[in-house]
C-alpha cells in the first residue's frame, strides 16, 4: 500500500499594495467560492474564493504583519484585510486549526488542487452566474 501523497509546497502571497505578505505550507482544504451575505459585501462581488491550509504553516512576512481583523460572526469568524488598501486575505474560525485563505490572494493560483470544487451558499448567489458544481467528491486525476 502507497502512502498518501503530503503536499508541503510553500505557496506565497499578498493584498494589493503589497504590505501583507505571507507564506503558507501544508495540503490545501476544500478550495471553494462563497456566495454569503458578507462575502459579497467585503469582496464587492458576487462571489468570493477560499481555500484553507493548516494554521501552523501560515507566516505573515510583509512589513506590515498580520491583517487588520474584523469579526464578521463575533466570537466565531474573523476575516483578516490589508488596512492600507483593503484587500481581503484570510479568514479564520476561533478555536480551528485551519486558516482561511482568498484564493485572489495567492501569487500562482493555476495549481490543479486549488480549483473551487464547491460553492458555499447557493440560495444567496445572484441568478445571473453559473454557480461553481459540486465536485467535491469526485476524484481529480
Amino acid at each position: 500500500m502507497s502512502e498518501p501523497v503530503v503536499d508541503t509546497k510553500v505557496r506565497t502571497g499578498g493584498c494589493l499594495c503589497g504590505k501583507i505578505r505571507f507564506t503558507v505550507s501544508g495540503e490545501p482544504d476544500y478550495p471553494h467560492v462563497c456566495s454569503c451575505p458578507h462575502c459579497q459585501k467585503r469582496a464587492g462581488g458576487p462571489i468570493q474564493s477560499w481555500v484553507s491550509f493548516p494554521l501552523e504553516g501560515l507566516n505573515w512576512t510583509g512589513e506590515a504583519g498580520e491583517p487588520t481583523w474584523f469579526d464578521t460572526f463575533p466570537g466565531e469568524t474573523t476575516r483578516g484585510f490589508c488596512a492600507a488598501c483593503g484587500s481581503s486575505v484570510a479568514a479564520f474560525d476561533y478555536g480551528d486549526t485551519l486558516i482561511g485563505i482568498n484564493l485572489t490572494a495567492l501569487d500562482d493560483r493555476d495549481d490543479p488542487c486549488l480549483v473551487p470544487v464547491n460553492q458555499s451558499f447557493r440560495d444567496d448567489a445572484v441568478t445571473w452566474l453559473p454557480q461553481v458544481p459540486d465536485t467535491q467528491h469526485s476524484i481529480i486525476g
